[in-house]
């Protein structure tokens, strides 16, 4: 994806929301991924743990709430504080936040 730009994230699960949009979650964080008319993977936005505010949450039954530090998009100065991603059904939504919640738990030592 993205020539190797992520390539030292290690991966822990995904959803697919669509036919061409997923979220992945890596140990980092949460990659909200597009698969383009070509078959190419793009990172549409990102969010590490750290940039969290607080506990991802379901609003609505299907819809994972992700809360996060401020940041300012463009030359205009939009601000974001987070995304809403639908889900198909409730359960999708449902397993992904619990998926959330294991991803950030501390790796077993080996």
């Amino acid at each position: 994806m993205e020539n190797g730009r992520f390539a030292k994230y290690k991966y822990f699960t995904h959803v697919m929301i669509n036919k061409t949009d997923m979220l992945m979650i890596t140990r980092r964080g949460v990659l909200f991924v597009t698969k383009g008319t070509f078959g190419q993977l793009t990172c549409e936005w990102q969010y590490s743990f750290d940039e969290f505010t607080k506990e991802p949450f379901i609003v609505h039954g299907r819809r994972l709430r992700i809360e996060a530090k401020e940041r300012v998009k463009s030359v205009f100065h939009a601000r974001e504080f987070g995304k809403i991603i639908n889900f198909k059904t409730p359960e999708d939504a449902r397993w992904i936040l619990t998926k959330l919640e294991e991803a950030r738990e501390p790796s077993p030592s080996l």
